[in-house]
């Protein structure tokens, strides 16, 4: 009697341990390199007295989800441990072309996005000024409603709807609609409730 066809398979080690190693570097920035090195806290008193993001706010909110993802990503692996391994086995530790078009695909899609959300407000501003619907440079539009949002709708809404089509295959209606709600979620949080965090590009002109 072959007991090994009854012994669960293990977990892919690549998987395993790349899980691990993001789960212990998020750990020990929370337990021992943020308190060390950070001086402000998580939340911090501002200049009229009201809560604000402290200098360990992003940074702790990054580790955390960091920490997050890679237990959920340790549990996933645990739970489809042994499917398709055949393939996976064939597979693992090879670098192919299609490893390296996806990389690079990927990476160019992330950098124009960057490079819209950085130019795309100035330009408009620009153009609106050359054409007198503006008297004034994108500079001290930076913290006035629609044109503080224009790169970042724009550069963030084209990335993520790029990268949502690619993975799926098309765009859907659900996507959009989810891409809206991401957007308009993430200015809430940004621009109107973290009141001394500017949106990007915002804070660099």
């Amino acid at each position: 009697m072959n007991h090994d066809a009854h012994r669960p398979a293990a977990p892919d080690p690549w998987d395993m341990g790349f899980g691990v190693v993001v789960l212990l570097a998020a750990a020990a920035a929370l337990a021992v390199w943020f308190p060390l090195d950070i001086q402000g806290g998580f939340v911090e008193a501002g200049p009229n007295g009201k809560p604000e993001p402290g200098d360990a706010f992003f940074p702790v909110l990054l580790a955390s989800a960091l920490l997050a993802l890679a237990v959920l990503h340790l549990a996933v692996v645990y739970i489809r441990r042994g499917s398709n391994l055949e393939d996976d086995d064939k597979a693992a530790g090879r670098l192919t072309p299609g490893n390296i078009r996806f990389f690079l695909l990927f990476h160019a899609i992330v950098i124009a996005g960057m490079a819209v959300i950085y130019w795309f407000g100035p330009l408009a501003v620009g153009a609106m000024n050359a054409v007198g619907l503006v008297d004034v440079g994108y500079r001290q539009l930076t913290d006035t409603a629609p044109y503080k949002y224009l790169g970042f709708l724009a550069g963030g809404g084209m990335m993520t709807l790029v990268l949502i089509c690619w993975s799926e295959g098309g765009l859907r209606r659900r996507s959009l609609i989810t891409l809206v709600l991401l957007l308009v979620a993430l200015i809430v949080l940004f621009d109107v409730l973290l009141t001394n965090v500017q949106l990007p590009p915002n804070a660099d002109y």
